[in-house]
């Protein structure tokens, strides 16, 4: 109500003579003034646009925790212009970040439009690798989604392994960082130990690859000696084999080149293997 308008119906109620009615009418017009000026104040709180509305103007868009503008925000299917905001600031999905970024961990976030290993991702469509294929998924070193490989393909960093694996000697891998002897391992850089060198090489006795020590190093188990050496009473690698059953007629391992002494050979009979000449095994 403007002032000519309010001044028509002072002198209005002013008109009808009586005090009392002019106290009732101008208690009336007040109530009037007061509701209209409520009900503007309500439609102007009311007007601000929330984050991915369609808008016109800049002014048209509030939010409490990003500054907002009106922009396109790349979806096509709600209008050329909305309200967003920049790289950065606080989201609750895409489509209140301006332009092709991406409501990610709950931030605004541009993702390149050809992501390679370890950049962000949206679709592993998009996922682009030269020496290994590579898709969308978690990764646990970053916290987010980003372009990776699963384990055993070819990495760079830990970024660019998906899941809880890391890059370990240029693969992605889930075996622990550090590897103690006996553990299995992809790289001789995983392995550590506090009384003896190890590497990360073939196992005889457990049939994989693990961090292992060469003859006469020290060890605790046959898995923590490389190739088909094992883990004498001494508790050292050694190549000979175990004291009191090398002789004829001994149990043998078949796999182990070194089960029998000088002149048997470990070859198969009806109860398994044994310490045997040429000439009993059928040579």
């Amino acid at each position: 109500m403007d002032d000519r308008r309010f001044d028509a119906l002072a002198r209005g109620v002013a008109a009808r003579g009586s005090r009392r009615g002019l106290l009732r009418g101008l208690t009336g017009a007040v109530a009037i003034l007061a509701t209209r000026i409520g009900a503007q104040s309500a439609l102007a709180r009311h007007s601000f646009l929330s984050p991915g509305d369609p808008c016109r103007v800049d002014g048209q868009c509030f939010a409490g925790d990003a500054p907002l503008i009106c922009a396109d925000n790349g979806f096509t299917i709600d209008g050329p212009l909305n309200c967003c905001t920049y790289d950065g600031y606080g989201c609750d999905f895409d489509q209140g970040c301006c332009g092709y970024s991406s409501c990610i961990n709950g931030v605004c976030t541009s993702i390149p439009s050809d992501p390679g290993p370890g950049d962000l991702c949206v679709n592993s469509s998009a996922c682009l690798g030269a020496d290994t294929p590579l898709t969308c998924d978690y990764v646990g070193s970053t916290g987010d989604y980003r372009c990776c490989a699963y384990e055993g393909s070819r990495c760079g960093f830990d970024a660019a392994c998906c899941g809880a694996a890391t890059c370990v000697g240029g693969r992605c891998s889930s075996a622990p960082v550090s590897a103690g002897p006996g553990d299995p391992c992809q790289d001789s850089s995983q392995c550590v130990a506090a009384d003896t060198a190890v590497t990360c090489d073939y196992v005889g006795n457990t049939n994989d690859f693990r961090c292992c020590a060469y003859e006469g190093s020290r060890c605790s188990w046959d898995g923590g000696c490389c190739g088909w050496l094992r883990c004498a009473d001494n508790g050292f690698c050694t190549g000979l084999p175990p004291t009191g059953c090398d002789g004829q007629g001994c149990d043998c391992d078949f796999h182990d080149p070194s089960a029998c002494t000088p002149g048997l050979v470990c070859c198969a009979v009806q109860s398994g293997f044994i310490c045997a000449t040429w000439a009993d095994c059928g040579g």
